[in-house]
């Protein structure tokens, strides 16, 4: 019986969908958002399992606003589109084998957009998007293709009309303050000037060398720069404080925090094993305040609403980034 009851709690964990959000709407005072960055207003991601896209992004706008002026809205469909196109052409070569979803992490995100550039919110955001069933829909005209052995060519044009429609100018270029850009060279300029670095801390690999972190979303296997905990949380801290955000994927704080009595590094490390902490969701760092006992908590810039939360943000303390970060992004100048 018991047995039985941790098998079900570890698949919840492990199924769980960073689209799920709480019921209820938090009434705390919002003073502490006079302590965030500058940023965008607050997205809503649906039923569109790609948060990784949604916070890295959010990461992305904020740092244009708070250090160069630019306030740019930008379109996670965008990426997500570009992903089922590309995984669609995998899937087809490699017979079936790799799979079809929206789901990630932080780095590929930023793959993403080095590979196929960018479109703002405004010129391109489908409403009412469902990703599963959208990649169940690629999956499935790979399936036939590969069945009547089609060719990419057919295939890629199949999947294209399957996908959220793009109008015939966005695909040749839009022009923006009288610039015109194709979305590569938009994507390009967006990141002009812009480093992000790329951090995680678990023990089963040493310290100062980049490892494939080994989370569900990795798809692509991506490589993390490995560090000390108290380490990654004071660049943080130091970059918050420069008016940087930071890309956070983790698991989303419980209403009891958790413990840190003791080797911190070593809880982590059980968290991780046993499946408590997973690559849940993922959002952006935007801020620092503090509550009543003077603790320091970080503003999160959350993808489901502003009636989720506090407007659409939560504050996390440090007991939990410690205990449940998978990875963050630090954002800084390159």
């Amino acid at each position: 019986m018991v047995r039985s009851l941790f098998i079900i709690l570890v698949a919840s964990l492990l199924f769980t969908s960073c689209t799920r959000r709480e019921k209820s709407k938090d009434t705390t005072s919002l003073s502490f958002l006079s302590n965030s960055l500058r940023t965008t207003p607050i997205k809503d991601q649906g039923k569109v399992e790609a948060c990784w896209i949604y916070a890295y992004l959010a990461c992305i706008e904020t740092e244009r606003i708070e250090n160069y002026g630019d306030s740019m809205n930008l379109s996670p469909i965008w990426l997500v589109r570009n992903l089922l196109q590309e995984q669609a052409s995998e899937s087809y070569l490699s017979q079936g084998t790799m799979p079809v979803s929206v789901r990630g992490i932080g780095p590929d995100a930023e793959r993403l957009l080095k590979e196929y550039g960018m479109v703002q919110w405004s010129t391109y955001c489908p409403d009412d998007l469902n990703s599963r069933a959208l990649a169940r829909l690629v999956k499935q005209k790979v399936g036939i293709a590969i069945k009547h052995r089609k060719g990419l060519n057919t295939l890629n044009k199949e999947v294209d009309k399957a996908l959220p429609f793009i109008p015939h100018n966005l695909r040749q270029g839009f022009y923006l303050y009288s610039a015109h850009y194709t979305p590569k060279q938009f994507g390009g300029s967006l990141l002009y000037g812009i480093k992000m670095t790329w951090l995680t801390s678990y023990k089963h690999h040493p310290y100062g060398k980049r490892f494939v972190l080994e989370v569900p979303d990795n798809h692509r296997r991506h490589a993390i720069m490995n560090e000390p905990i108290n380490d990654i949380y004071s660049k943080v801290i130091e970059a918050l404080q420069n008016h940087h955000p930071v890309y956070w994927e983790g698991q989303m704080p419980r209403k009891k925090k958790p413990s840190i009595d003791g080797d911190i590094t070593s809880l982590r490390q059980k968290a991780l094993e046993r499946f408590i902490t997973t690559d849940q969701h993922a959002m952006a760092i935007v801020g620092l305040t503090k509550n009543k006992q003077g603790d320091t908590l970080f503003i999160c810039k959350n993808s489901w609403g502003k009636q989720w939360g506090m407007n659409g943000y939560c504050l996390m303390s440090k007991e939990d980034f410690l205990i449940n970060t998978i990875l963050v992004g630090v954002v800084g100048k390159n």
